[in-house]
């Protein structure tokens, strides 16, 4: 229950803040509150898995859990939501062209001494002559990422993860760098 009122005060929230502006300022906060829902969602789900040193749970929060919450937060109205990671896990997580380049376009800017947290990319594109809307929110790798995706990972785990994913490509992360990015496309 509820998660369903906090997806509910989401939409909410969206409806209001899309009368009070434009077109595209409209899109971009629908797509920051359906990222920053996505992602406190998620990263609660992995912290209740992870509590008590049972690392090996988190497995099946993002394996099961994420792509539950990600067609949750999609709706039939042509709302997309994901994950997406040049180094990825699961092989559906793979970035597309428009989200590689604004992957690299995140990771140009951390280079450059910017911080990941809260940093954005969006477009309107045109594909086989239906436009939409492009959203990416970086994800930076934090503590609780390097459990399962850092250079440290326990033999248990490995062997897990090795289960669940044999094509696993998302270890070897240092705090700080970028893990990734959540996905949200708009289409009329």
């Amino acid at each position: 229950m509820h998660k369903k009122r906090i997806l509910l005060l989401s939409i909410f929230l969206v409806l209001l803040l899309a009368i009070s502006v434009g077109a595209e300022d409209r899109r971009v906060l629908q797509c920051r509150v359906l990222a920053r829902d996505f992602m406190t969602e998620l990263k609660g789900e992995l912290k209740t898995a992870i509590r008590g040193g049972r690392t090996v749970k988190a497995i099946s929060v993002c394996k099961k859990m994420a792509p539950e919450l990600a067609a949750r937060y999609s709706l039939p109205s042509g709302v997309q939501v994901g994950r997406i990671s040049e180094r990825w896990r699961n092989p559906e997580n793979r970035p597309d062209r428009w989200e590689q380049k604004g992957l690299a376009i995140f990771e140009k800017r951390r280079l450059q001494g910017k911080t990941l947290a809260g940093m954005e990319y969006w477009q309107e594109i045109e594909v086989e002559g239906k436009r939409s809307f492009r959203y990416l929110r970086a994800i930076p790798t934090g503590s609780l990422c390097l459990r399962c995706h850092g250079e440290n990972i326990s033999r248990k785990l490995k062997k897990a993860l090795q289960k669940s994913y044999p094509e696993d490509q998302a270890v070897g992360f240092r705090l700080g760098e970028l893990r990734g990015a959540f996905t949200i496309t708009l289409s009329p």
